[in-house]
Formats: C-alpha cells, structure tokens, sequence
C-alpha cells in the first residue's frame, strides 16, 4: 500500500533542513566573531590569535577558549584570557597575565613574566626571563625552562627572581 503525503511537506521539508542547519552555522559565526580584545590589540578570528601592542592592558571578550594572545614589543602588557589559552610575552619588559585553567605561557626575551593561573597551566621561561606563577588553590601548575624554583608559600613560585614581598 502506498503511503499518500499532503503536497505541503515537499515545501516543508527542505525549509525545516535549511532552518536548521542556518542555525548551526550562525552559531559557529558567533563564536569566532565575538572574539574581540580590548586596549591596543587586534585579532585574527581564522587563526584565533591576538597580539597585544605593548604598554596597554588587553583582555579578550566572548569565547576566548584556545585562543593564542601575543604581547608584541618592549613594553609590558597586562592580558586575561580564558580556558586553554596560550600567552607570549616577548620582549624586554615581559607582561603580567591572568589566564584559565589549562592553560600555557612563554616568556621569552630577558623581561619579567607574571602569571596568575586560575586552574592548570604551564609555564615556559627559558634563557634569561624572569618568571612568577601565582596558582589557584588546589590547581597544578609548573615551569618548563626553569633551572631552580623557588616555592614562595601560599601557591606562589618564583624562576630567576626573588619571592615578592
């Protein structure tokens, strides 16, 4: 026996398809076009990279988890970022940033770096750099390219520099 379908649903069907698979695409839009920074900074939404001019302070908006953040220059930046970010303080005068939980940092160049993990994070700071990371509690967070360092107390570790009063 064969089945008798109203002539409508040719017309509903393939509407109801493109309703729902527009909607799925615009959400994907939304998350990379909310990728917005604050300060003097600029983002690539393909690459989800933002670089930070020096001497300014940048903190990402929107969905900022992943995204890569550059502190570009000699000056220092004060960034923030969120869940599984990676940040890169070039230069001579490092940055201080606050990043999420799984997350990674480098400090290159000869500046001083301090980062306040609020979860798991680790942190590279090879050569000269001077490196602090202040870890949430109950959080693991450690350096790479850190010869000796110097546990401070209270979730605070210090590479090349001494503890902070």
């Amino acid at each position: 026996m064969k089945t008798h379908h109203p002539p409508y649903l040719k017309f509903v069907i393939p509407i109801f398809v493109l309703l729902a698979f527009g909607s799925c695409d615009d959400k994907k839009k939304k998350a990379v076009e909310v990728l917005e920074c604050t300060g003097s900074c600029t983002c690539d939404t393909e690459t989800r990279t933002c670089t930070c001019e020096g001497g300014t302070d940048c903190a990402l908006e929107g969905d900022t988890t992943g995204v890569t953040f550059i502190c570009d220059g000699n000056a220092a930046c004060d960034l923030a970022c969120g869940l599984e970010c990676h940040v890169e303080c070039n230069g001579t005068a490092g940055c201080s940033a606050l990043m999420g939980d799984d997350s990674t940092a480098i400090c290159n160049g000869t500046g001083t770096c301090d980062y306040e993990c609020q979860g798991d994070c680790v942190v590279d700071c090879p050569g000269a750099s001077r490196c602090t990371i202040d870890c949430a509690p109950g959080a693991t967070c450690e350096f790479t390219n850190c010869p000796q360092p110097e546990d401070c107390g209270d979730g605070l570790t210090a590479c090349r520099t001494a503890c902070p009063q």
